[in-house]
């Protein structure tokens, strides 16, 4: 049988930031009890190793043979985001599943997005087609965001209105569009959330599409004088 490795937890900062001289001294302390793992979750900006606290203290462990292993910082979809990548450390992220709640948008023009929700049609989706209009059309920033009473006086009444993440949380924008009369929201993503998707418990059928998708989405919406959208 393999012997027990010798493992601890120590708090590396206090307070609110996570100065320097925390990490250092802990990963320190670490090694001085003489550890077997470190395992640490803590992600900061990509810098020259020689100016990484984390990279230099992770090389002083592997030299008492001491295994590192330590969360990435990836701010995907932009490339270069991963953080703590110094070769003789274990960098573990997050990554994607085969798991999702989905909920379809189907265009007018019979192309499909395929987003998540948490509520979901009863029996089959819907096939019938409703009216879909932009909550931005009126070029007003508030509007485009769905924030409290930016729809007042558009008519979004029984439509499904497109809303852009930002400001308020995702399911705050439901009841701005569910207020205003509106029977159905597509919530489109921002650049920087890309292809990340959240299934959340909306107020009304709803679904979250990433940042093409609700590219393509506007400009099928700037494309046709009635553009329409099937129920999810």
């Amino acid at each position: 049988m393999a012997p027990y490795a010798h493992l601890a937890v120590y708090k590396l900062c206090f307070g609110p930031d996570c100065p320097e001289s925390d990490i250092l001294a802990g990963l320190d302390a670490a090694v001085a009890d003489g550890v077997d793992v470190i395992s640490i979750s803590i992600g900061e900006e990509n810098v020259p190793f020689f100016q990484d606290n984390i990279a230099i203290a992770s090389f002083a462990a592997i030299q008492k043979g001491i295994f590192v292993s330590c969360a990435t910082r990836n701010s995907g979809p932009f490339n270069g985001t991963a953080t703590n990548v110094a070769p003789r450390v274990l960098t573990v992220g997050a990554s994607t599943n085969d798991r999702k709640i989905k909920a379809t948008a189907k265009l007018g023009n019979n192309k499909e997005f395929d987003g998540e929700s948490l509520f979901q049609p009863k029996g089959s989706p819907s096939s019938t087609l409703s009216p879909l209009v932009y909550a931005g059309s009126n070029e007003k920033q508030d509007s485009k965001l769905c924030v409290n009473g930016s729809l007042e006086g558009m008519d979004v009444k029984g439509k499904v209105v497109l809303c852009e993440r930002g400001v308020t949380s995702r399911i705050e924008k439901g009841p701005v569009v569910k207020d205003a009369g509106g029977g159905a929201m597509i919530l489109m993503n921002q650049e920087p959330q890309g292809f990340s998707l959240d299934a959340d418990a909306h107020v009304l059928p709803a679904t979250q599409l990433s940042f093409a998708a609700g590219l393509e989405i506007k400009a099928y919406i700037n494309s046709t004088l009635t553009p329409m959208v099937s129920a999810f």
